[in-house]
């Protein structure tokens, strides 16, 4: 009596704790139709927009709305419809009408809308913030030139500034165009496929490849291919939310229900829609542009597609620095005003201003550095649907992952059998030949009867078609016509037939769940799957479904009742599924031929095997059946799937199947890097708790004893065992028993149950429904975690879509899943999301560094204008040459960071916070004011050298352009024992060698800009009256090097050119300190020796920069548009070789202090706060 009391608590829990999981399960749902909620609405705002511009009436005649509601394949009969298809509802189509039926219907496509032409995305790129800054600047030089057309070096930066536009804009446009091939390309590497029947064999083909006629296999989470007539369903649910709005799932029937609007009826399944729930069978009546959504899709645009972290972090960039640059351009057009300088030279200093703070060549380095992301993910297998989306993954400090294929290889294989009292080796007979000892016997009941169960309610077979990845060879092969793709397409079906039938049942390619897969290939060699499912029928339920129930994950188990022809029974239940719940169904057991009672003996044994297993790391599933008796079930009786109407929980337990699932090789390294980088590894699966912890144990998720297996082994409650251990496995029940309590409480007091368990850092959750996934995700973003989730099945997608990045499964990932995702793991290796985690904290590392090295030059190209205004000094740096630096010498190295190794502890690091910006206060203090400094001291020291060499002391360069003088005739030649100091001009002006007051007559600004006065000795025009006499304005040095320049054929020594040859020399300091800068910037904590000398783009990118370095100096044509001049060796920017070295030395020392002060907590140090960028 206690014990029928016991069980009978028990069931009534486990009832509720079923229907608290359905309720969930609702919850799950609503949260997949949100995910249509912005179809629905941007097809609700086109269908409005349709009949604002009246061109509904033209949308219906392109539809042909009038022909879809005419039509009759979903009412016809069953034989009038395979007569109308030329096809057979049983075996499908027949080999030989394939090929003419794809030349009647060509391929099951439809044609997708055109995309922006190429001009208009040109004319895109020209026009985002920092071109329309240079378009602004480039006018200013136009204008300017027109107001002034006797300077022609304004239209020439203005072409220059058109040419910087018009580079950029076509390095962007194309690797965007490159960038969308790759995106592009990856479809191939995840084409659809759909299941068929053809010449009565189940085939996998590619989607495209379908006829009107196919018999087409429909599975739970799978697109519906085309558009079918149901021929079989079993309680099949598909959305229609695309083409109705209604986002709740519908079920399918094989009877037709609205005869007059084919868009109502239950007996139809439309093109793109999703199967929610259950499977089926339907024959495809339309396929691409004659299909529905074929014929309406005129009405579908393109998704809005939200900026990505990381766009978001470039525009707010990109807007900061151009406020910055028209801030200060505009100050000092102003300040110009104040020093007295005309409107066009206020211009210059503004134009130079803007191009010097604006990094031009930023943006298409990142595209350049994504594109070549992509090609390394892509390689690795790993599709990121949006490459700026790469980005975010570094910032990953959780990840919640299932087991079956992320974990393991999702190759199971029968490893025991558990039936009369004993366990046995499930060892393959294929595999160990006739003569191995096995340790079951056919012909024994129990064992024939688990055979017989377990292949009648599973629904894997073997896979007979030519494999996916041979015929998209030969279909993407351009070199071959369309005829000749054709023949190689027999030929390679041909070779592939011979080849199947020598293949074993391991190699055979399968159709079906790995669990199910393992169940064909252990029977098939002791008996035929599909002889020994042709002896036997699927009952009919009701409306005429098959009775059949399709294993879910709430239920978690699979019915099917079949006909027999007993003495006392027409019909057999027969159930598999998970051991628990199976062993819950049943009240007998089957024990050497006869039916015995289960008690607590039976009770005891069946956990303590099943535990056997489960620690073992083994998946268990259990099988039972059950006569149903002929005066109670009739033949004909309408069996109800949804409300049984049938001995459920009476069951008689047949045995037990244990598969082994083997870890990835690469698992376990893989979870030790992600705790390295402090992210917590979580796994989320339906397994048992037993088989999921040993599956942690062994890929290092948990590394110590639980506390499960803590509380077991000293007979504690959760509440004493809880701190003694950090690892700790929750089984579902606990969630749902978590929810009931929380019933009532306040949205702040709810879920602390849950937050407590997150708390250890080594946690798995088994049993587990797709709901309660959702509410662990949640609950792990409630602690502030950045997390990540991997997911296959369609009830994963809320849980993907709440996720900050949601991984879906490219093989085994239903087509919802991979919708709902951010990224796809083509080869469903768990060790491919560490890979996106390292490349998503490496590219945010370069773009760091990138931005760095830019902003770095851009001190360099500021101050000289700074110090040209304020400290009145000779221009050290033209805007041409700013120009040069910006998208000349510093594109290319800034392209090659993407090629640096990554730093060796960006996977020890913790993960990025969410309030770390790409550009920070730092990194801006980091550039300018550390960097930024020492470079600029690169290029003003070269620049002093220079104009010492050519006679000018650096204490006579201060406010040299304050200074006026009397410009000499040509031919004058400086002689300073002349009273006039050899100006003849002057000699006219005062003839009797007296001047008075302090500034002489006739005296004029000099022009340091532009060779106006490049070719008159300074020591006789800078001149002023003191004492009467007429004496040197400034103390003159002496000239070291003699050289004539070439534009005006005189020395540099003494003359205005000697400023061109300085800013030329000057420009080499910034080249050289941007090299230096580079070699700092390599590494961000570590010194840049780890990264060694490997990186090849390296040498090619100072290659380049100083092959245009040379090119600018040394050709004459180059000298006279750019105002540069062929420079010796030592003012090749060496003198400021020191500052650039004190560089290295400056970012070595730091980093050194913030690897010393390394917090040994989880709060980060001063040094690493502060100092890093």
């Amino acid at each position: 009596m206690s014990n029928n009391f016991n069980r009978s608590s028990s069931e009534i829990i486990i009832a509720y704790v079923e229907q608290y999981q359905e309720l969930q399960l609702l919850d799950a749902q609503r949260e997949i139709s949100k995910l249509e909620e912005e179809i629905i609405e941007r097809r609700k705002r086109l269908l409005t927009n349709a009949d604002n511009h009246g061109i509904k009436a033209n949308i219906e005649k392109n539809t042909n709305v009038s022909t879809l509601l005419n039509m009759d394949e979903h009412y016809i009969s069953f034989e009038e419809l395979e007569k109308k298809l030329q096809t057979s509802i049983q075996r499908g189509l027949n080999s030989d009408q394939i090929e003419e039926k794809q030349k009647q219907f060509g391929k099951n496509r439809v044609t997708q809308k055109q995309k922006s032409p190429w001009y208009i995305q040109l004319l895109h790129e020209m026009t985002n913030v920092f071109s329309l800054l240079l378009w602004g600047a480039a006018t200013l030089c136009f204008l300017a030139y027109g107001l002034s057309p006797e300077d022609p070096s304004q239209l020439y930066l203005g072409i220059v500034l058109v040419g910087v536009i018009v580079i950029i804009t076509l390095l962007t446009y194309f690797q965007n165009r490159k960038s969308e091939a790759i995106m592009a390309g990856f479809s191939n590497f995840i084409p659809p496929e759909a299941v068929v029947i053809r010449d009565g064999q189940q085939l996998k083909i590619p989607a495209i490849e379908l006829v009107p006629g196919d018999v087409v296999i429909i599975d739970l989470g799978k697109k519906i291919p085309a558009d079918i007539r149901i021929i079989e369903s079993n309680q099949m649910k598909v959305d229609n939310s695309c083409l109705t709005g209604e986002s709740i799932a519908i079920i399918r029937t094989i009877e037709c229900t609205h005869k007059e609007n084919p868009l109502e009826t239950k007996n139809l399944a439309f093109f793109g829609t999703l199967c929610k729930e259950g499977n089926g069978k339907g024959v495809v009546i339309s396929i691409g542009d004659k299909t529905v959504i074929g014929q309406i899709a005129g009405l579908v645009s393109n998704a809005i597609v939200e900026e990505t972290p990381l766009k978001k972090e470039l525009n707010q960039f990109t807007i900061y620095i151009a406020r910055i640059a028209m801030t200060i351009g505009i100050l000092f057009f102003v300040l110009g005003f104040s020093v007295g300088y005309p409107v066009i030279q206020n211009l210059i200093f503004a134009i130079g201003i803007i191009s010097a703070i604006v990094p031009e060549g930023l943006l298409a380095t990142v595209v350049v550095a994504l594109a070549i992301t992509a090609k390394k993910l892509a390689s690795l297998k790993v599709l990121v649907k949006n490459l700026e989306g790469v980005e975010t993954l570094g910032s990953t400090s959780c990840i919640c992952s299932d087991k079956t294929g992320t974990l393991t290889q999702n190759k199971m294989t029968v490893e025991n059998l558990w039936y009369n009292r004993k366990q046995v080796k499930g060892a393959n007979k294929e595999r160990f030949g006739a003569s191995y000892n096995y340790e079951y016997q056919t012909g024994e009941q129990c064992f024939d009867l688990l055979h017989e169960t377990a292949i009648l309610c599973s629904e894997a077979t073997f896979d007979t078609s030519l494999p996916q990845n041979i015929s998209m060879k030969i279909m993407n092969d351009v070199g071959l016509s369309q005829v000749q793709k054709e023949i190689k397409l027999e030929e390679a079906k041909i070779k592939w037939q011979n080849n199947y039938q020598r293949l074993s049942c391991q190699e055979k390619p399968t159709i079906g769940d790995a669990s199910e897969t393992a169940l064909i290939i252990f029977f098939q060699p002791i008996h035929d799957i599909l002889q020994t499912r042709s002896n036997y029928q699927v009952a009919e339920g009701k409306d005429n479904q098959l009775a059949r129930k399709p294993f879910n994950s709430t239920n978690k188990y699979a019915i099917v009742i079949i006909e027999q022809d007993l003495d006392d029974s027409y019909y057999c239940l027969l159930t598999k599924g998970a051991p628990e719940r199976v062993w819950k169904m049943c009240n007998r057991i089957y024990n050497q031929g006869k039916i015995e009672e289960i008690n607590e003996d039976w009770d005891h044994q069946f956990k303590e095997i099943n535990n056997k297993f489960g620690n073992q790391g083994e998946r268990v599933l259990g099988f039972c059946r059950l006569d149903l008796p002929k005066s109670e079930y009739p033949k004909g009786y309408s069996f109800n799937m949804d409300n049984y109407n049938f001995p459920f929980e009476q069951q008689i337990f047949i045995g037990l199947i244990s598969l082994i699932d083997p870890l990835k090789e690469s698992v376990p390294l893989a979870v030790q890097k992600c705790k390295s980088a402090n992210i917590q590894v979580i796994m989320v699966t339906g397994d048992q708790p037993v088989t999921a912890a040993a599956i942690a144990k062994q890929c290092n998720i948990i590394t110590e004893k639980t506390v499960n297996e803590i509380m077991e082994e000293k007979q504690m409650t959760m509440e004493d065992a809880f701190h003694l251990s950090n690892a700790l496995v929750i089984h579902g029940d606990l969630l749902t028993k978590m929810a009931l309590d929380d019933e009532g409480l306040p949205e702040s007091e709810k879920g602390k149950s849950l937050q407590k368990w997150l708390s250890k850092p080594q946690l798995v959750f088994a049993r587990t429904s797709p709901a309660q996934k959702l509410i662990i995700v949640t609950a792990c973003q409630k602690r502030g975690h950045i997390v990540a989730v991997t997911g296959d099945g369609v009830n994963d997608s809320p849980a993907i879509k709440k996720a900050d990045i949601g991984i879906a499964m490219g093989i085994t990932g239903s087509d919802v899943a991979q919708d709902a995702a951010d990224m796809i793991l083509l080869n469903d290796d768990f060790s491919n999301i560490v890979v996106g985690i390292q490349e998503g904290r490496r590219i945010f590392d370069n773009f760091k560094k990138v931005i760095a090295y830019a902003l770095t030059a851009n001190t360099a190209e500021l101050i000289p204008f700074l110090a040209f205004i304020i400290f009145r000094l000779p221009l050290p740096l033209t805007t041409i040459l700013v120009l040069c630096v910006q998208i000349g010498t510093d594109i290319f190295p800034s392209m090659v960071f993407v090629f640096e190794d990554a730093d060796l502890d960006i996977m020890t690091r913790r993960p990025r916070n969410s309030n770390e910006h790409l550009v920070s206060s730092q990194l801006i203090i980091y550039a300018y004011a550390q960097n930024g400094v020492l470079e600029t001291c690169c290029g003003f020291f070269q620049w002093y050298v220079c104009f010492n060499d050519f006679g000018f002391t650096p204490q006579s360069l201060l406010f040299l352009l304050n200074k006026e003088g009397v410009i000499p005739k040509y031919n004058d030649i400086y002689d300073p024992s002349d009273p006039w100091f050899g100006n003849s001009n002057l000699r006219d002006l005062y003839p009797n060698k007296i001047c008075e007051g302090t500034q002489l007559k006739g005296s004029q600004e000099i022009d340091w800009i532009y060779a106006k006065h490049g070719a008159y000795d300074l020591r006789m025009t800078l001149l002023k009256c003191e004492n009467g006499q007429i004496v040197s304005s400034i103390e003159w040095g002496s000239c070291n090097i003699e050289m004539i320049s070439p534009v005006t054929n005189r020395p540099y020594c003494y003359h205005t050119e000697a400023s061109n040859y300085a800013q030329t020399s000057f420009f080499f300091g910034v080249v050289l300190g941007q090299i230096c800068n580079y070699q700092s910037l390599r590494q961000l904590k570590n010194s840049f020796i780890y990264n060694g000398f490997n990186n090849i783009h390296m040498y090619l990118a100072y290659f380049l920069e100083l092959l245009i370095t040379l090119c600018l100096s040394y050709i004459e044509v180059f000298n006279a548009g750019f105002g540069t001049r062929d420079v010796l060796f030592i003012h090749y920017g060496i003198c400021g070789l020191p500052f650039g070295i004190l560089i290295i030395i400056w970012n070595e020392g730091r980093k050194y202090l913030i690897r010393y002060f390394k917090s040994k907590s989880s709060y980060p140090s001063w040094w690493e706060r502060c100092v890093t960028y």
